[in-house]
């Protein structure tokens, strides 16, 4: 890159044995600034495969590069094979998953309905093994006790009046002399039955003691533990019913969840369905490669832009200019010469292979920040005849004007005095006296300063010691 610098009228000089009177005229003073630009189109479209689920992208049909097409033409097709078998099983598997669910679903609602009968059945068992055993504790031990003695008492006295009675038909017999066969058979039904009285206070002389010893006592331990084994169970229940059902519903949500992620994932996989053919927007030219706002690039993508290739998801592998679409001059200077660039600078561009070819170009855009290399992008229009034969991807050499003042005023750097207050330079006279002249400078041009306010043209000024011509008409 070059910047160029022109003096278009040089000043006349004078020169005398002391030093160098200047005559000054004024003049044009222009900078340029030269570089080279890429033609881009300005509003390029790029295609970028952002699957959200869909991952081989492998080409079965390709356009190649620089090929003009229509709209909705197919420019470039993956093979979907693959795609079709895993969107079917995952439509199979979702069928699977809404089964599943809904049995869920129906097993929380169960849940929900039975926890609390089942607390309410912990708690009506515990309150009937508490009433139980009160009334045991209460009443129904001393009972059971009274129970068996008086059993055996009961016993005891049936004996006694067995015996009485036996006792007194043998008196009555007896005092008759003779014994009657009917008689006999009273008495043999009378000592049978003191025989069955004595087997029955027997039996309830062991029941009694059985009872007292073993069964009452027995009772109140199983009653004891039956309330504790009911209370526990109660207590459990309050605490880990609850737990289940929270679990159970936590559970079912995650599931739920679960499914309409997969839900989601299998509609984002449909719609990667649509990667698989992409077409044209409208009538244009496709480019492979990345046409951005600087410059075109097809580095890369020839490793994979062919039939069978896999093109990597979420990159720029090809971009597509609309036959409306107007080219523009995309470039990129340095800090040093941004900083000396008008906003709305103007100038030419050219283009190797175009004889005489000067495009009229405008500045239109300036990047605000400077790219990984330093350097900030710029941006022109650029006036092309209707026939041109200028496309996408050429160069241009374009010449900005930077600076340009019409009937400017400049001279020679060391006939100019600075110190901390003023810059001055030596003002010859109408006397020939030299004159201490106060100036404000501007630019530097070609070696020369320029001088905005102090000196007009036609006057003269004296450079002491100074005996060498002032300039060229030109400094590259």
């Amino acid at each position: 890159m070059k910047l160029t610098y022109y003096l278009l009228l040089p000043a006349l000089f004078l020169l005398n044995s002391s030093g160098r009177e200047v005559t000054i005229k004024s003049q044009t003073l222009e900078t340029t600034l030269e570089f080279e630009a890429t033609f881009i189109p300005e509003q390029p479209i790029v295609f970028k495969i952002e699957p959200n689920q869909w991952s081989q992208f492998i080409i079965s049909e390709l356009v190649q590069h620089g090929t003009s097409v229509k709209k909705d033409q197919v420019i470039i097709a993956f093979e979907a094979e693959n795609y079709q078998r895993h969107l079917a099983e995952t439509k199979e598997d979702a069928k699977v998953r809404a089964i599943a669910l809904a049995k869920a679903e129906r097993q929380l609602a169960d849940l929900k309905t039975n926890t609390p009968r089942l607390l309410e059945g912990l708690k009506l068992a515990h309150d009937r093994a508490k009433e139980a055993l009160d009334y045991f504790t209460s009443t129904g031990k001393a009972l059971q006790e009274e129970e068996a003695i008086e059993s055996l008492k009961r016993s005891q006295r049936s004996l006694s009046y067995q015996e009485e009675e036996l006792k007194q038909l043998l008196k009555m017999y007896k005092e008759d002399g003779i014994t009657e066969e009917t008689e006999e058979i009273i008495l043999k039904r009378q000592r049978a039955s003191v025989k069955s009285a004595e087997f029955s206070v027997k039996k309830a002389e062991l029941t009694s003691k059985w009872a007292l010893e073993k069964t009452i006592p027995r009772q109140a331990v199983d009653l004891k533990r039956t309330y504790a084994d009911a209370l526990l169970a109660y207590e459990t229940g309050i605490v880990n019913l609850p737990r289940a059902l929270e679990e159970e519903t936590l559970a079912f949500t995650k599931t739920q969840r679960s499914h309409t992620k997969l839900d989601q994932d299998q509609r984002e996989l449909i719609d990667d369905g649509k990667l698989m053919n992409l077409k044209a927007p409208t009538d244009g030219t496709i480019y492979h490669g990345k046409i951005d706002e600087n410059s075109w690039s097809i580095e890369g993508t020839s490793k994979y832009l062919f039939k069978s290739g896999s093109v990597p998801a979420n990159t720029v592998f090809m971009s597509f200019i609309p036959t409306t679409s107007t080219l523009t001059l995309q470039g990129a200077i340095s800090q040093k010469e941004v900083l000396k660039l008008p906003r709305e600078a103007k100038g030419t561009a050219s283009v190797e292979g175009l004889e005489e070819s000067n495009f009229p170009v405008t500045l239109t855009q300036i990047d605000g920040a400077p790219n990984t290399s330093g350097q900030y992008g710029l941006g022109l229009s650029v006036e092309l005849p209707k026939d041109s034969s200028i496309v996408t991807g050429m160069k241009g050499k374009v010449r900005l004007v930077t600076y340009r003042k019409e009937n400017a005023i400049s001279i020679p750097p060391n006939a100019i005095v600075r110190d901390s207050e003023k810059t001055t330079v030596k003002l010859k006279m109408a006397d020939g006296k030299h004159e201490t002249r106060e100036v404000k400078t501007g630019r530097s041009v070609n070696g020369n300063i320029e001088i905005l306010e102090g000196l007009e043209a036609d006057q003269v000024i004296f450079i002491p010691g100074d005996t060498d011509p002032l300039s060229k008409d030109s400094v590259e």
